[in-house]
């Protein structure tokens, strides 16, 4: 058997640059690579750890994800929290929309969602055993 890693996700957004800026400037993610050639865009961003990153593009013949998504739990980027609470009012005054504890969850798992000001799903995730 062979054995892959990962080595990103890709996500067609909107506004690329000013998504990868918003997730830096708000979420504290590090953007790796940015850059815009006419109609097309690309934010490669990761977390401060680095373990995954995150392809933000758009090009033009394909819808933002945001358009063709009809429940936010149908694809979201989960982030750990140790206060969601305080961080849901963090987001809030930051231009997230906060949508729903969600009602997916094991026990004793707390995950609340919401949306970037894009329309693209985030969650805040505490958890009391990893999964």
């Amino acid at each position: 058997m062979r054995n892959f890693s990962l080595e990103h996700i890709g996500i067609s957004v909107e506004d690329p640059i000013a998504i990868g800026e918003w997730y830096r400037d708000v979420l504290g993610f590090r953007i790796k690579y940015s850059g815009k050639d006419d109609d097309k865009a690309v934010s490669f961003i990761t977390d401060n750890n680095e373990n995954i990153i995150i392809e933000l593009g758009r090009l033009p013949q394909i819808d933002s994800l945001s358009k063709r998504i009809n429940h936010h739990l149908q694809f979201h980027i989960a982030l750990k929290s140790d206060d969601p609470d305080l961080d849901k009012d963090f987001l809030i005054e930051n231009g997230a929309t906060f949508i729903e504890k969600s009602p997916v969850t094991r026990e004793d798992d707390y995950l609340l969602t919401f949306n970037d000001p894009w329309g693209n799903c985030i969650q805040l995730a505490k958890r009391k055993n990893n999964i």
